[in-house]
């Protein structure tokens, strides 16, 4: 039976997307109760309702389903929710994505295309690999945007290994792609699915920089593309959103780097340049509600505000720029590179859509008044 507007609907974990996607439950009529410890972070700051961890009970009764905004968190907490009340995606899925190397086992296991990688006990097996191949070296645990991430093409890439790469590793084969896209799909519970139009992704030291849809493929590529994430959600049974970051070659042949049963960063274009953005696209698949195919009403794209407050934003020169739409996440610190906002640009076409996100990214990345 389907969950409308004014169901409560949960959300573990508190930040960014959670607060994205609170808003639009709120906009579209839904309650929203968060869990986190953080009673002051982005996604509390605009809930109806904020639940400390040691409160779970309490965020249980006030909850008909729950989804989850990030996958790293205590999946034993997850679970003990799933027990009481629905969780989207499960916690099957969400045990899968809590380990890289769980992950990518779980894929190659199971037929998907991905680089060719080795599980090593602890970085220093990585020593005897880098002469043979060049190599992307992760941390199996705790690793994002960028963190317990190393491209090694020498020895001496080996010698700037920090100590966040310790324990169990994998090591893949770094990949010489063409383009680096995403594919977002929601399914729901009768194996419905619907995707947003490819979007290429261009990264900074492992970190998300700036985004633009359509990504330019052709239609080989992403033909395989929307295949690829169509098997996926269908062999992990999603229900809500699944995201697929991919490496696309030079003979159209299509690896998976990674993927993400959640809202992503990539799809944020979707709030200002689509009909239904991801965040209203997940609501509807956790909610049973038909998912018609979203349509994009022209190119965008979205740049990161990485490490930037609101001291640190030339605002006058971003709200005088055509087409740019400025989110901000509410978050009280700026360190380094970490998410704090974006900025979307629609209605540009071609060589202007490019050109107005290198002036975006002039006006974020120099200091204000220059």
């Amino acid at each position: 039976m389907p969950l409308y507007p004014g169901s409560k609907i949960g959300v573990i974990g508190g930040g960014q997307l959670g607060r994205m996607l609170i808003l639009e439950l709120r906009r579209m009529g839904y309650y929203a109760a968060v869990l986190d410890p953080d009673i002051s972070g982005p996604a509390a700051q605009v809930a109806d309702r904020t639940y400390h961890p040691d409160n779970v009970y309490d965020f249980i009764k006030d909850c008909n389903i729950a989804t989850y905004e990030f996958e790293h968190i205590d999946i034993d907490v997850a679970a003990s929710i799933e027990d009481n009340i629905p969780v989207f995606p499960s916690t099957t899925v969400l045990g899968i994505k809590q380990s890289r190397i769980s992950e990518k086992r779980y894929l190659s296991d199971n037929g998907f295309p991905v680089p060719k990688f080795w599980i090593l006990e602890d970085k220093s097996q990585l020593a005897p690999l880098i002469n043979k191949t060049p190599l992307v070296a992760k941390a199996s645990k705790g690793g994002y945007d960028g963190k317990g991430l190393y491209i090694l093409k020498s020895e001496g890439d080996y010698e700037g290994i920090k100590e966040d790469l310790s324990g169990a590793i994998i090591a893949e084969e770094l990949i010489p792609f063409i383009k680096e896209i995403s594919v977002i799909c929601a399914r729901n519970k009768r194996g419905d699915i619907v995707f947003y139009p490819p979007a290429e992704n261009i990264h900074d030291r492992g970190i998300l920089f700036y985004t633009i849809a359509p990504a330019d493929i052709d239609e080989i590529a992403k033909k395989r593309a929307y295949e690829i994430t169509a098997e996926l959600a269908n062999a992990l049974g999603i229900v809500g959103l699944l995201v697929i970051e991919m490496f696309v070659l030079d003979s159209h042949q299509v690896l998976i780097n990674e993927f993400a049963p959640r809202p992503h960063n990539s799809g944020h274009y979707t709030m200002d340049a689509c009909d239904i953005s991801q965040f209203e696209m997940l609501i509807r698949a956790i909610c049973d509600i038909t998912l018609p195919v979203p349509k994009l009403f022209c190119q965008a794209g979205m740049v990161n505000i990485l490490g930037k407050g609101i001291n640190d934003i030339n605002f006058d020169e971003i709200f005088s720029m055509p087409g740019a739409k400025l989110h901000l996440y509410g978050k009280s610190e700026a360190r380094e590179r970490r998410k704090m906002g974006h900025i979307n640009i629609i209605g540009r076409h071609d060589s202007e859509l490019k050109e107005a996100i290198d002036r975006a990214i002039g006006l974020l990345y120099k200091p204000v008044g220059n």
